[in-house]
């Protein structure tokens, strides 16, 4: 899947009276070019063959939308990416996904009953990993995490894990190309060919599970919720010692409730 994956085919999109709305070339061009960079095409000249338009109508508009921050260039790449103005309209991240929200929030109920620990929804959108929703543990001793930017340094769980693992193989490799790993516990995985080989394996396995990676003491399960725009992925969060003596009847109840979630996406989508 393409994490950027999100929008129709531009070129199939229809307007609701059937027309372009408006006569202005270049605001539908930044509109498709727009849409281009939010399903991974970054370049220049992908954008321009993408779109069918000239390599020079593309660099024009791209210089507009950067001026306007609505789009940002890497300087050792050279690919385009959705700039701060996007991230600052979609900043209430919990109103722009609110339809995966309605759909996970029983089975988040459910979870935080069967298992008394965190239950946290994350997403992952670019390189940074939101948490959209999270129940805490009723638990006077829980474990509670919040959203990571995949900058240039990070440590990864079970979650970014999850998350992770919902990306091809060449993606996985480009997010790993971009960022440095760090040692944060005496568990994290700081191997790049390490995490790759685990990544491949909770494909398979459709689950990931940490111990201390990223704070020492806690154990996370994670499973991936399928069928969303964005990889999205479940996690149920809290320390070693009471997860780990529960983990298969968890890890079993963590993996139905994702598929129901899966399951209820795909029939209203």
């Amino acid at each position: 899947m393409n994490i950027w994956q999100s929008s129709p085919n531009i070129r199939d999109i229809k307007y609701s009276n059937g027309r372009e709305p408006y006569n202005n070339n270049s605001l539908i061009r930044a509109s498709n070019i727009l849409f281009c960079l939010s399903n991974g095409v970054n370049t220049n000249t992908e954008i321009a063959k993408y779109c069918k338009y000239s390599t020079s109508t593309v660099h024009r508009l791209l210089n507009v939308l950067k001026n306007l921050n609505w789009v940002v260039q890497d300087n050792i790449n050279h690919k385009y990416y959705l700039g701060p103005v996007i991230d600052q309209l979609t900043s209430n991240q919990a109103s722009t996904h609110r339809y995966l929200l309605v759909n996970a929030l029983y089975e988040m109920g459910h979870l935080s009953n069967f298992s008394g620990e965190t239950i946290n929804l994350s997403i992952l959108i670019e390189l940074r990993s939101i948490l959209l929703h999270g129940i805490d543990s009723k638990q006077e001793l829980k474990i509670t995490e919040a959203e990571t930017g995949y900058g240039t340094l990070f440590a990864v769980g079970a979650t970014g894990k999850a998350l992770l693992s919902q990306l091809d193989d060449e993606e996985i490799r480009e997010v790993l190309n971009r960022v440095d790993l760090v040692k944060v516990t005496g568990n994290s995985i700081t191997d790049k060919r390490v995490l790759m080989a685990q990544l491949k394996a909770i494909k398979r396995q459709g689950y990931a599970v940490s111990y201390g990676e990223r704070i020492a003491g806690a154990m996370c399960i994670s499973a991936p919720i399928r069928h969303y725009s964005y990889p999205v992925t479940l996690s149920i969060l809290g320390p070693e010692s009471r997860i780990k003596p529960r983990a298969e009847e968890i890890k079993e109840e963590l993996m139905a409730s994702t598929a129901r979630i899966s399951n209820s996406i795909m029939k209203t989508s």
